[in-house]
């Protein structure tokens, strides 16, 4: 999610590192909260894993798969963070059209330095609905470190998109998944995301608070831009 728009290197710099024994505080950073690494509801999820915790998508609870005429609660308006320790669901609705969303969600490259997480981001490769994106995370979470990963990325436009970590720094385990559902008024966003952090137990309460504060700014940008003209 971090020119503010420049991009960032090619993936040789982007090597996994192995874990390693705590060496104090700067050399265990906990790692961001993934603006941009998402968590939809799909219904064969094949080789990607459903974060933990998954479970039926708002729109599902409001009512059942009717288009655009669904109604959906007052609250949801707002983005509402549920989960704990690195499993976490943001939902929202935006009034924008599932088009206008959707662009927003994969315009990858621009969320560099808009995001509050995401300093640098390119799309290293693409075929067809596949893609590998390389990001650097760089944060509170991340007590101000660069993280560099790289993502495999699926996408089914204009309704969801999915990724995983292939590679990356102090990064145990990542995946999430976005999806975009049309209902009356809008667009509800939600996305969802499972992500272990390379770190030692007794820094996890703080990791998974700043973490926590992360993803819900992520929202509220993502928000705004999607509503900006």
């Amino acid at each position: 999610m971090r020119s503010k728009s420049k991009i960032m290197g090619g993936s040789a710099a982007l090597g996994r590192q192995p874990p390693r024994p705590c060496q104090g505080l700067l050399n265990q950073p906990l790692i961001l909260g993934a603006a941009m690494v998402l968590s939809l509801v799909t219904p064969d999820p094949g080789a990607w894993a459903k974060p933990p915790g998954h479970h039926a998508p708002p729109a599902q609870l409001l009512a059942q798969d009717s288009g655009p005429d669904r109604s959906v609660q007052a609250a949801l308006a707002d983005p509402v963070l549920t989960g704990s320790k690195g499993r976490y669901r943001a939902t929202m609705v935006v009034p924008v059209t599932q088009a206008r969303a959707w662009a927003v969600l994969t315009n990858y490259e621009a969320m560099a330095g808009l995001m509050p997480d995401i300093k640098q981001a390119k799309v290293l490769s693409r075929h067809g609905s596949q893609l590998e994106l390389a990001q650097t995370y760089q944060a509170p979470s991340t007590f101000g470190l660069p993280i560099k990963v790289v993502l495999a990325v699926e996408e089914q436009a204009p309704r969801w998109m999915r990724y995983r970590l292939l590679r990356g720094e102090r990064i145990l385990s990542l995946q999430g998944q976005w999806s975009l559902t049309r209902v009356r008024g809008g667009v509800l966003v939600d996305h969802q995301i499972a992500l272990e952090p390379d770190l030692p137990g007794f820094l996890r309460p703080t990791y998974d608070e700043l973490n926590e504060s992360n993803l819900r700014q992520s929202m509220v940008v993502l928000r705004r831009l999607m509503l900006a003209r």
